[in-house]
């Protein structure tokens, strides 16, 4: 009879542990797309209601996020400040033109819009300074703003051209609003459906058209590698007190 292998056990604790856990959180996250993907079909056909009425209620503490919104942008009291998000369409490289919308009253005097797609960047490795029309009269979807990037911050502008970002945090809301005289930002970002007069060579982009929901699936997966990997260490630690 050899010696009970404790470390041995340990880690294999350890790993089943961490693998559970995994598939646990997987099916925190099928919950979380479920009623993602409820949400966003049913967007598809809901009424559109006043940008207005929808901050009042975010000011109050609600989630309003994935609310159809319209609203009338006043016009800017400077030049614009337009920036771009990078993304990805088809393959290939894009990148999304952020403006600012102005709005009169109470909570909030700005928000940013997500305008789409500007064509002619479509592969660039960077967009370049340009000009287009403020907005004025837009249909879209409130979104949050995105999480801190976990590696390198959410900007990448070059020393020269317009502001570049990665991801649209809060920093990122913050600082394109101030470049815009914007003292009281939305917490909101309206991925735009249409606008009117609509900018030449923007495409609106505000839903995506297919949402993976493979939670199911990886969490299977995780539960499957820990029971494997409990069926190796049971057969190992037998034949180690076996002495074979």
């Amino acid at each position: 009879m050899k010696r009970f292998p404790f470390g041995l056990t340990i880690a294999a604790a350890l790993a089943f542990v961490v693998l559970t856990g995994l598939g646990v959180w997987q099916v925190q996250r099928l919950a979380w797309k479920t009623d993602l993907l409820r949400r966003v079909d049913a967007l598809r056909s809901a009424p559109t209601r006043p940008l207005g009425e929808i901050l009042s209620l975010a000011a109050q503490g609600q989630d309003v996020e994935y609310r159809r919104v319209s609203a009338r942008c006043l016009p800017s009291p400077a030049p614009s400040a337009n920036a771009y998000r990078y993304a990805l369409r088809d393959g290939q490289v894009g990148w999304r033109l952020v403006s600012v919308c102005h709005l009169d009253g109470a909570p909030f005097d700005g928000v940013l819009l997500d305008r789409g797609l500007v064509t002619r960047f479509t592969g660039a490795m960077a967009p370049q300074a340009a000009a287009f029309p403020n907005p004025v009269d837009v249909v879209g979807v409130l979104r949050s703003p995105g999480g801190k990037p976990m590696l390198g911050p959410g900007e990448s502008s070059p020393a020269t051209g317009p502001r570049v970002f990665r991801v649209l945090d809060t920093v990122a809301v913050g600082g394109i609003a101030a470049d815009n005289r914007v003292r009281r930002p939305a917490p909101y970002i309206i991925a735009l459906e249409s606008e009117a007069p609509a900018p030449p060579g923007v495409v609106p982009a505000a839903l995506p058209q297919d949402i993976p929901n493979n939670h199911l699936v990886y969490a299977l997966t995780w539960f499957a590698l820990a029971i494997i990997m409990s069926w190796f260490y049971v057969a190992l630690l037998i034949r180690r007190l076996k002495g074979r």
